[in-house]
């Protein structure tokens, strides 16, 4: 006899996955609470924990070297990795978005990498959708204000 007294899945949400916690609970947070029509709630921000380039190695490993071939479901590779007491699955999410910092920085960086990753990773609505933050999350601490008609036209020093 079948046990429906158990939870019921949760379907059709909005995944976003991102680094870190800053990303989550600052600027995320500060999105969601000006914006409440995107639809996001503050437990399907999913995080990460590492960077782009660790996850494009969390895809290797899990799908091989011709991952770009293949079906990526990046929720079911990401909720193994963190040990979710469920295992979810891309069919569980309406869109899923990707939020990464662009890295150049990291001895793992690459630009094919990045190529490869924003050519996959191109649907909010099938394999996901991916954001790069050039060069940084928390460059948008720069901004005057939305929008912000000087962007094109700021410097910053590089730091090696």
């Amino acid at each position: 006899m079948s046990d429906y007294t158990k939870e019921v899945r949760k379907r059709g949400c909005n995944l976003l996955m991102v680094e870190g916690n800053r990303e989550r609970n600052k600027l995320f947070a500060l999105i969601f609470r000006c914006f409440p029509e995107i639809g996001i709630n503050m437990e399907d921000i999913w995080i990460y924990g590492t960077n782009i380039y660790m996850l494009y190695e969390d895809v290797v490993r899990e799908y091989g070297e011709t991952w770009t071939e293949d079906d990526i479901d990046l929720s079911f590779v990401i909720s193994r990795k963190q040990s979710r007491e469920e295992v979810c699955y891309k069919d569980d999410f309406v869109n899923i978005l990707l939020v990464f910092d662009y890295e150049r920085h990291d001895p793992n960086f690459s630009e094919e990498k990045i190529k490869q990753m924003q050519d996959h990773f191109a649907d909010a609505a099938d394999a996901g959708r991916l954001y790069i933050n050039y060069p940084m999350i928390e460059s948008y601490q720069h901004l005057e204000g939305l929008p912000d008609e000087h962007y094109a036209e700021y410097n910053f020093a590089l730091v090696d």
